[in-house]
């Protein structure tokens, strides 16, 4: 089973099970879209009868998907140019927990609904497969148009353009007409002699599996790609080549071939029972098929039979016990099964071997990135387990390791930010009462009138609505200045704020040098955070 590179297929992250083990109809564009009522972030409720009358965007996604971190600044620009009296957006996130979405959301002033969809209801009524994914609805409340992947603010434009005349969304970039030639059903001839059979079931493989590398390979800003569409192009491929394959199938090798082909159809189309099922096979006939034990653990999931999940991800480990990819979806599965203490110890190693990597002479920027990722899911298993300190420590290792990547890396703010606001979560999800503050280095781009040659951070303030805090800086060398940067104001030193409606104020603190040569070596500083004879200290990050 393969996927576009920026795609996170939530099934392979062991994050998500179907609410039943059938397969969901889901959204059908040009169709009713799916009725749904979900819980705000601030306690209120959004349905899709509420909303009747006008253009809806709903944009499916997860604070842990790269691909939805990366696709948040074109959806807050959409948003700003889009949205209005007639056209509403809103997110649904099916992962996670209520705090976390909230310093999301704080962290990257997103100003529409948040919702948290914890049972899953609109995940499954949508046959949600894919994260990030946005629906456009229009007025009439008829499905127009569904994309996966990163979303860009023309594409989404004319969605909603599409929705508000009334007709469905298509995408027709040059690639995607490439991908329906190459998948066109004329293109390919079942019959024929045995021998011809065999030879067009193995070319309409290698052209799922080229179409699938063209996708991974692709710039959805340049070439949007319709990606259900082609995984139904793809999948009706499958089931003609299964056809002219299986009174073929008259030795392992071709047993296996079928075997796999099944397997793939039925994980497409929802049949989590018989692609495990065809799994099973494949994997009997080759007990070292990689691809068929990813299958059996992923549709083993989505079918609730944990143990059987478990044991095709340790026989992965086993192909590979230096793979950190298999070491930490060994140690994820194990939390979905609630097996908390093994996932302590396969995160244990884990980190383990990721570090080795991460600390060898010619390490690479993506072995940090490894040790930086399993951090971070290390954390998220803590956290899972309830055990609090243990997943704010390793949300504090993620960050420490992120700083070694270069500044321009792909995963460097996408990690930073993750790894910090997973720590706001927990703050969050604290006593009400009490004040937390948080200190990452700034990603992104500078606040208005903020300094330039100076020692960025992120600062992040949590407690209770209305507080009024009091934050000062502590530690400074002489000469130093620390500036705290908020509502386009810079105060030297101290500052005193009162926090918003959503308990959560970013900040952006800086730390300036008597001289900008200095920058090379930045002091460790405190900051102190003050709400009547409540007290909170955190110090600042090591900048490399």
């Amino acid at each position: 089973m393969s996927a576009a590179r920026r795609l996170v297929i939530v099934a392979c992250l062991g994050l998500l099970a179907p609410a039943s083990a059938g397969a969901a109809q889901g959204a059908v564009v040009g169709r009713p879209a799916p009725a749904f009522d979900l819980a705000t972030i601030d306690g209120r409720h959004v349905s899709l009868e509420s909303l009747r009358g006008k253009t809806v965007v709903v944009n499916v996604w997860a604070t842990w998907c790269p691909p939805c971190q990366h696709e948040t600044p074109d959806l807050i620009a959409a948003y700003k140019r889009l949205a209005g009296p007639s056209v509403v957006f809103v997110s649904v996130d099916s992962t996670e927990r209520p705090e976390l979405v909230r310093a999301f959301a704080a962290a990257k002033n997103i100003g529409w609904a948040q919702t948290v969809d914890q049972k899953r209801v609109f995940l499954h009524a949508y046959g949600v497969r894919y994260f990030p994914t946005t629906y456009v609805i229009d007025p009439q409340g008829i499905l127009r148009a569904t994309y996966v992947d990163e979303i860009t603010p023309a594409l989404l434009a004319g969605f909603v353009r599409d929705a508000q005349a009334g007709r469905d969304g298509i995408v027709l970039s040059k690639l995607q007409r490439k991908i329906d030639g190459l998948l066109a059903p004329a293109a390919f001839d079942f019959n024929g002699t045995p021998a011809q059979k065999l030879a067009m079931v193995d070319h309409a493989r290698r052209t799922i599996d080229n179409v699938d590398r063209m996708i991974d390979g692709s710039d959805p800003a340049k070439s949007p790609i319709d990606l259900p569409g082609t995984q139904r192009e793809e999948n009706a491929l499958r089931v003609r080549a299964i056809a002219a394959l299986r009174p073929l199938a008259t030795t392992p090798q071709r047993k296996a071939t079928l075997y796999a082909l099944e397997g793939d159809r039925d994980f497409y189309t929802g049949n989590y029972d018989g692609g495990l099922r065809a799994y099973r096979e494949a994997a009997a006939l080759d007990k070292k098929n990689g691809a068929a034990l990813q299958g059996i653990a992923t549709c083993a999931r989505y079918t609730k039979h944990y143990a059987e999940m478990l044991r095709a991800d340790e026989a992965q480990v086993a192909l590979a016990p230096s793979s950190v990819p298999a070491l930490v979806g060994l140690g994820v599965d194990q939390s979905v099964a609630k097996q908390y203490r093994a996932a302590h110890a396969t995160f244990v190693r884990a980190v383990a071997v990721a570090s080795k990597k991460a600390d060898a002479p010619n390490a690479k920027p993506v072995d940090v990135r490894m040790l930086a990722w399993a951090h971070l899911y290390y954390g998220r298993m803590e956290a899972k387990a309830g055990n609090t300190e243990a997943a704010r420590r390793e949300f504090a290792l993620a960050m420490t390791t992120t700083v070694r990547l270069p500044k321009t890396d792909s995963r460097y703010a996408i990690y930073m930010e993750q790894a910090q606001e997973e720590t706001v979560a927990l703050d969050l999800g604290q006593k009400k009462n009490a004040t937390e503050i948080s200190l990452a280095p700034w990603t992104g781009p500078d606040l208005p009138n903020s300094s330039p040659d100076t020692a960025k951070y992120r600062l992040i303030v949590t407690g209770p609505a209305g507080r009024a805090i009091s934050l000062r800086a502590a530690d400074l060398p002489k000469g130093w200045i620390a500036s705290f940067c908020l509502d386009r104001i810079c105060a030297p030193l101290h500052v005193t704020m009162t926090l918003p409606d959503s308990g959560v104020k970013v900040i952006e603190f800086q730390v300036v040098p008597p001289d900008a040569k200095l920058l090379a070596r930045v002091p460790s500083v405190r900051v102190i955070a003050t709400a009547g004879k409540l007290t909170t200290t955190a110090r600042t990050v090591a900048l490399r």
